[in-house]
């Protein structure tokens, strides 16, 4: 029994040194299905047939629907981003920082519209699996960038708020926006996705400048 945890480990780091390839086809056509089918109207067997391989060849990288999801999350840099959010040390102005934190959030989540359209209407849906991984995006950025805040806190730039607060804020004014995006709301028609992000980001930066002027009048 206590061996356990490190062979699944060995296991999964066996699957990703063997057959990279075959992996990436694998979350390739996993994505492109569940954005086009939904993450619960999707089957291994259907994802087989996309990908152009068996069923088996799939849990012998995957041990499940949901592992593939967890992957998904993993490998589209979320992750890593969210960690370097976490390690940003306070150098420039706090306005300055928001500003670009805000900027990077808008290009990683608009590079991956379809896989973030999956998770929030799979979530509104009711899908266990797309609301756990929606938790679990939102509750990383929140304690990445209340981490951020809270050494402009201690710095003396945050004063008299909470660092959790003020992380919520900017981030449901982050995502509210992108969520309109995807319905193709406050966005003109655009030819290019940089036009596009550029575009958002315009549109978010006026809304965090507010939230930043109220924080010097909230004691």
């Amino acid at each position: 029994m206590t061996t356990k945890p490190a062979i699944s480990h060995a296991r999964v780091a066996k699957r990703t040194r063997r057959g990279p390839h075959t992996r990436k086809q694998i979350l390739d056509a996993s994505l492109r299905l569940f954005s086009e089918r939904g993450f619960a109207r999707t089957t291994v067997r259907d994802i087989a047939r996309q990908a152009g391989i068996t069923d088996a060849a799939i849990y012998y990288h995957f041990e499940s629907k949901r592992d593939l999801l967890d992957a998904l999350v993993d490998e589209r840099g979320f992750l890593n981003n969210l960690e370097n959010l976490a390690r940003l040390q306070p150098d420039a102005p706090l306005q300055e920082t928001l500003h670009w934190t805000a900027r990077g959030a808008i290009h990683i989540m608009d590079e991956n519209r379809d896989f973030l359209r999956l998770i929030i209407m799979e979530g509104l849906g009711g899908d266990e699996a797309a609301l756990e991984q929606y938790d679990r995006l939102i509750g990383l950025w929140e304690r990445a960038l209340t981490a951020v805040l809270t050494r402009y806190r201690d710095k003396g730039e945050l004063p008299g708020n909470s660092p959790e607060t003020v992380a919520r804020h900017i981030i449901y004014t982050i995502l509210m926006a992108f969520q309109e995006s995807l319905l193709g709301r406050h966005l003109p028609p655009i030819g290019s996705d940089e036009a596009r992000r550029e575009a958002l980001s315009e549109f978010v930066t006026p809304a965090l400048d507010h939230i930043i002027l109220g924080l010097g009048q909230n004691p």
